[in-house]
């Protein structure tokens, strides 16, 4: 549903099925468990990571979390952890959101996960959106106090509140500058530090392996897929040094080609070779204009804005690469970002060191 500030939020109180799983939230429209009077929470904030995309509520890694506190710690039934993920956000909408809650709930730990939506290409930032609208929130606030004003409001401001992918890349911006997304995370640490919350980033996972989505924005991309299955079916027949030279020449042909950096990244993890192969996935990533995965200097922003503010900082993309069965951890995800249940416990776990080792 609308909300003038966060652009969209969850409706309280539904039950759905969504990607066949059952999804409920609560009277504040979050999914999980909700603050118990003498119970430590946890707030987890972020995107659909952190709401469980594809999971059920006790298989997202809120809900896993919650069951390992209150087993493993010998404190049963002491924490409460909120999910208030919600899909799509971005750090910008997440901030807004903490700027709510933190006070309200006064967390004993607040987990933030975001990023896998800061660099879709949209005619206005997230950013700007919010400055647009102050020019007509004290009128909305006030239209609010009428249920008939509000649904008439709505009927005179028919525009839908979330950002749209831009139709062409020449004036885009990303939703989410890195230079923004930084500035929302040091805002949300200190609203951390305001309350006296122990504070975790969470890096968004990224399933390197997945092939570049959003194909349909792309003019030739039905000729990079004929190609990559040109490829794969040589690779598979036992000619790899042969598809190894096909992918070699096009690249050299197209060295600025997303479709073929990755192409080559992903024949050479297939090979063996996991690091050379991967910087490649990595690189093809942060030349896709319509990344539905967080690019790499994004990651980096927030890897470094935790050594800045000195809080605990948790790599998703190096939990699942040490604690995966197989070098690359594509079996972890149901998509390019999302983890099965058995990802989301292996963040839960990662989640659990950093909460309980350490005190301060």
């Amino acid at each position: 549903m609308k909300d003038s500030r966060l652009h969209w939020k969850l409706r309280p109180a539904v039950e759905t099925d969504f990607l066949q799983t059952t999804v409920r939230t609560d009277r504040y429209g979050f999914r999980g468990s909700t603050p118990v009077p003498g119970r430590r929470v946890v707030l987890c904030l972020g995107d659909s990571t952190v709401f469980g995309y594809g999971a059920e509520e006790g298989d997202s890694f809120p809900g896993r979390l919650q069951a390992r506190l209150n087993s493993e710690n010998k404190t049963a039934n002491h924490w409460s952890v909120i999910n208030a993920g919600v899909p799509g956000y971005t750090s910008h909408q997440t901030r807004l959101l903490a700027e709510r809650l933190i006070p309200r709930w006064k967390p004993d730990v607040v987990i933030v996960c975001v990023g896998n939506n800061e660099a879709w290409p949209v005619n206005r930032s997230d950013r700007q959106i919010d400055v647009d609208r102050g020019a007509i929130s004290r009128l909305t606030e006030l239209l609010s106090a009428s249920r008939f004003l509000v649904w008439a409001s709505e009927a005179i401001r028919p525009e839908q509140p979330q950002p749209f992918i831009a139709p062409t890349l020449e004036t885009a911006v990303p939703r989410v500058s890195r230079e923004e997304f930084a500035e929302n995370l040091r805002a949300i640490a200190q609203l951390a530090r305001n309350e006296n919350a122990k504070l975790v980033l969470l890096s968004p996972p990224v399933n390197l392996q997945w092939a570049p989505t959003r194909s349909e924005q792309f003019p030739e991309a039905e000729k990079w897929k004929e190609f990559y299955t040109s490829v794969d079916t040589m690779w598979r027949a036992g000619e790899r040094q042969k598809a190894l030279e096909m992918v070699n020449a096009k690249l050299n042909e197209e060295p600025d080609s997303f479709f073929a950096l990755w192409i080559k990244g992903a024949v050479l993890t297939d090979g063996g070779d996991i690091v050379g192969g991967r910087e490649l996935l990595e690189q093809a990533i942060e030349h896709h204009p319509f990344p539905e995965n967080c690019k790499r200097s994004y990651r980096e922003v927030i890897a470094q804005v935790a050594r800045d503010e000195k809080t605990s900082y948790v790599d998703v993309n190096e939990l699942f690469r040490a604690r995966a069965a197989a070098p690359t951890p594509q079996a972890l995800y149901i998509d390019w970002c999302h983890p099965k249940p058995q990802g989301n416990g292996i963040i839960a776990a990662g989640l659990f060191d950093a909460i309980v080792s350490d005190k301060n």
